[in-house]
């Protein structure tokens, strides 16, 4: 693949990044704490989030929820979009169990969004991020 079509993927996909966090940003039912991207060297272009999010549904030892997303006309995007969601203390479970998601993080996770709390400082401690 030539750099300049690398480059375009490279901007769309960063482009979509902004504008979903933006548009999670205004969900005031399940407030989010921290959206990290992760698997940057993705062969196919795809998208990988971990979002954390405040009342999320679910006990805290939970799993991550883990969804995909294709392009559509709202999501302009080469490959296809990775979510994995959770609250606070299902990711604080997942760090503790050494999740592949947590794994995945670990290596090249990006944090993208954050709301300042102590809580998303001490997720991203637990995710080595930090």
């Amino acid at each position: 693949m030539s750099s300049s079509i690398i480059n375009n993927i490279k901007y769309l996909n960063e482009k979509a990044v902004r504008q979903l966090v933006t548009a999670h940003q205004q969900l005031t039912d399940e407030p989010l704490v921290l959206v990290i991207r992760y698997n940057f060297d993705d062969p196919n272009g795809n998208i990988y989030l971990l979002e954390v999010l405040d009342k999320f549904p679910g006990s805290d030892n939970e799993e991550l929820l883990a969804t995909q997303f294709g392009p559509s006309a709202n999501l302009r995007i080469v490959g296809d979009l990775h979510l994995a969601l959770g609250s606070p203390a299902q990711v604080q479970a997942a760090a503790k169990r050494r999740d592949s998601v947590v794994k995945a993080v670990s290596i090249d996770g990006e944090v993208v969004f954050e709301d300042g709390s102590e809580q998303a400082d001490e997720l991203k401690r637990e995710l080595g991020l930090l």
